[in-house]
């Protein structure tokens, strides 16, 4: 059999979407050999094997890439073969100045949503749970190539069992640079009003204190929101009074799509966008419903979105309709960390629900409206 080998640049969002893994599979499957590697480019792949299994790999390679990759161009350059006798993942190669896009934070997957809410569980109910298909991307990344020590993620040394997910071919958490678990990753804090921290059953506290009509402070992806009860009247009027918002409308966040259509019309446009990788803000039709009044005062539209991080998901198990607006005072950018919300939003906020994951660049929540069928950009940010 005659065997050739292939140098592939690939450029686009590469890096950060499970594309190394994906190479390294699709090579494998063709009983190739060579290694992939992220670069300041891009992506690197230099492959040999026979004609044939070459030609499935590349048509493979542009048919079905990862779920979060977009690749732009490919360019292809003829070696002379090597020998090789595996495919392997190989260290990134960074020496140029970096090129390549940065992927976009991604909402939580349903094969980790599904793990989120299993008992049998390892990951149980942990509110950091991603995978190559999902989770925070742009806002942890310091630079590129895109690797866990260029991360927000290098604080946390993986557990012997996260650390073999992540070199198992197998695994969809084979290089997925933010994995980690309750015992080796991000953990949540509550900081209650009298200024008691509590790190045990921290997500109970929030909810309790949601439940009891407080506004919490609570940390996400990007930033922070100033989180309370959508159907709770008072609560409502006292964090647009403390927020100095006194017309501007809340966004909402619902559950799910139903019970997004339990207060608002959304048309099949408006419920694509809703479930969208990206998870914007949805401007919809406002209905009569449970929400306070004072959430979108006067006003024929409301801003509704879905959980996008499994620690909304489960905040939303609890409660289904939560205000969610930006963690800041009027005027001022969104609060990234843990110290200055407490030294802003003191007085804003009555608790704080917080975790100990970096977020290196700030992403406020995307706003879309669909007009005519199509949607249209408000304010592009997150996702």
């Amino acid at each position: 059999m005659t065997r050739s080998r292939v140098r592939l640049r690939i450029q686009g969002v590469v890096q950060g979407v499970g594309f190394r893994p994906f190479v390294y599979r699709l090579a494998t499957s063709e009983q190739l050999c060579g290694f992939v590697r992220n670069d300041a480019a891009g992506v690197e792949i230099e492959i040999e094997g026979g004609s044939e299994s070459l030609a499935r790999f590349h048509e493979q390679l542009q048919r079905n890439p990862p779920l979060l990759a977009r690749i732009e161009t490919i360019q292809s350059t003829s070696l002379c073969t090597v020998g090789d006798n595996s495919f392997r993942i190989v260290a990134s190669h960074g020496e140029r100045r970096s090129e390549t896009d940065i992927p976009a934070d991604a909402a939580t997957c349903p094969r980790c949503l599904e793990e989120l809410f299993d008992p049998s569980n390892r990951r149980f109910l942990y509110p950091f749970i991603n995978c190559t298909d999902c989770g925070p991307r742009f806002t942890i990344i310091r630079e590129l190539p895109y690797d866990r020590s260029r991360t927000t993620m290098a604080a946390f040394t993986q557990c012997s069992h996260c650390r073999a997910e992540y070199e198992d071919p197998a695994s969809r958490r084979f290089h997925a640079e933010p994995n980690g678990c309750a015992l080796c990753g991000p953990r949540l804090t509550f900081a209650g009003p009298t200024n008691s921290v509590e790190t045990e059953n921290a997500l109970d506290h929030a909810v309790a204190a949601l439940g009891a009509g407080g506004i919490v402070a609570v940390k996400g992806v990007g930033g922070f929101h100033l989180a309370v009860d959508a159907t709770n009247e008072e609560a409502v009027s006292r964090l647009r009074k403390r927020k100095h918002r006194p017309d501007q409308p809340f966004a909402v966040m619902a559950r799910d799509v139903k019970t997004a259509q339990s207060i608002a019309g959304v048309s099949e446009p408006a419920r694509h966008e809703l479930l969208s990788l990206a998870r914007p803000i949805v401007l919809v039709d406002k209905r009569d419903s449970a929400v306070a009044f004072g959430v979108a005062p006067r006003l024929r539209e409301i801003g509704v979105m879905l959980p996008y991080t499994p620690l909304h998901h489960l905040l939303a198990a609890s409660l289904p309709l939560l205000v969610m607006t930006s963690g800041n005072v009027s005027g001022e950018p969104i609060v990234t960390d843990n110290e200055r919300a407490r030294q802003q939003l003191t007085g804003v906020a009555d608790a704080f629900l917080l975790h100990d994951r970096e977020i290196y660049t700030r992403a406020d929540d995307s706003v879309v409206r669909i007009i005519a069928g199509a949607s249209q950009p408000a304010r592009r940010s997150r996702g």
